[in-house]
């Protein structure tokens, strides 16, 4: 079982401290009503003050204890409590409770000579230790709710930056002097032999730095949307390798409406196209697949690695921590003797 949450701001300074002024707190009352029934003799004197000070003691101790069992601790009694499953732990509380408030009216009754009743003040015992316990539950459920929106942040922070750096990373791939120069240089042969294949080159460069720019402030995008440039992408690096670069898309029509992470078909495929050596004894093979049973995007290269490449080597890592923030989910990377194969995570419609 999963321990119960715990917290972390707070050290045992703070809490002895909160502790110690829901005890003062809860205890206020019978003060009050001390001073009004105060008669001025030494023996009602003595026996509020040990009253008062077993019930103070009490509370503190109390808090105390049930504070230390929603704490990091060294102890194994209470590590072996936080592993409990969470009716375990509501029984052992109740048991607690039962047993700390028996003992320490116990003790004030010793300490003051009175006899075992039940009376009043045995069940204002029992009220006490139920606010200081309530008491500690809304601090522990207030405390919860403020890591939970610090968490929040700083999801949102780490999105941000990874976004940042997948933006530049992308805009970098495609607007760099070498894939400029490879797609201008294609363009330029094109034109004087082959018109029409420059004409959609042209389109196809237009389609995917528009592209880059457009989703530059989303988290998701339409998976259609993707696949259009990702033939774009495809189309522009088929006409630098010709048939030493293969590639099929296995994405039959859905009525459902998918997203994905922006850019992560781009980036995938700039990957595949990067690391791996492309030459007519060495063909690349792409294949990207929808798996709609499983929710999941699949990209599948053969490999044939480069010794050495050139890359930042964040772009992989990048897209698996968005789409860990974004959809909850990771993006998986396997490979066997012949394949990479990387699969990303199918979001319906937000």
């Amino acid at each position: 079982m999963n321990p119960i949450p715990i917290s972390r701001h707070f050290g045992l300074t703070q809490l002895w401290r909160f502790c110690l002024i829901i005890a003062v707190i809860v205890n206020i009352p019978r003060l009050n009503l001390m001073v009004w029934n105060f008669d001025g003799t030494k023996e009602q004197l003595v026996y509020y003050t040990l009253s008062l000070s077993t019930q103070i003691i009490g509370s503190f101790l109390f808090g105390m204890a049930f504070a230390l069992l929603h704490t990091e601790s060294p102890f194994r009694i209470i590590l072996w409590y936080q592993r409990r499953a969470k009716l375990v732990r509501w029984g052992i509380q109740i048991l607690l409770i039962i047993a700390i408030t028996e003992a320490f009216y116990q003790v004030q009754l010793f300490l003051t000579n009175a006899t075992a009743t039940l009376d009043y003040n045995h069940s204002t015992f029992y009220l006490r230790h139920l606010v200081v316990y309530v008491a500690l539950q809304g601090f522990w459920y207030f405390l919860r709710v403020i890591e939970s929106s610090n968490q929040v942040q700083m999801e949102n922070e780490q999105l941000k930056r990874i976004k940042i750096k997948n933006q530049l990373e992308a805009l970098s791939n495609q607007l760099n002097p070498h894939f400029l120069f490879n797609a201008l240089n294609i363009l330029n042969i094109s034109i004087a032999t082959n018109p029409e294949e420059a004409q959609k080159l042209v389109h196809h460069l237009s389609d995917i730095l528009r592209f880059n720019l457009k989703v530059q402030n989303q988290n998701l995008v339409r998976l259609s949307e993707e696949l259009e440039v990702a033939h774009s992408y495809l189309g522009l690096n088929k006409a630098r390798f010709g048939n030493k670069l293969l590639y099929s898309f296995n994405t039959p029509p859905t009525k459902t409406v998918w997203y994905v992470v922006p850019l992560s078909l781009q980036i995938l495929l700039e990957n595949a196209i990067k690391h791996n050596v492309i030459t007519s004894n060495s063909i690349l093979q792409i294949e990207i697949c929808v798996n709609e049973s499983e929710k999941l995007l699949e990209i599948r290269n053969s490999i044939n690695r480069k010794t050495q490449v050139d890359s930042l080597g964040i772009g992989l890592a990048n897209l698996g921590k968005r789409n860990r923030l974004i959809t909850g989910k990771a993006t998986s990377l396997s490979e066997d003797e012949k394949h990479f194969i990387v699969t990303v995570p199918l979001v319906e419609a937000p």
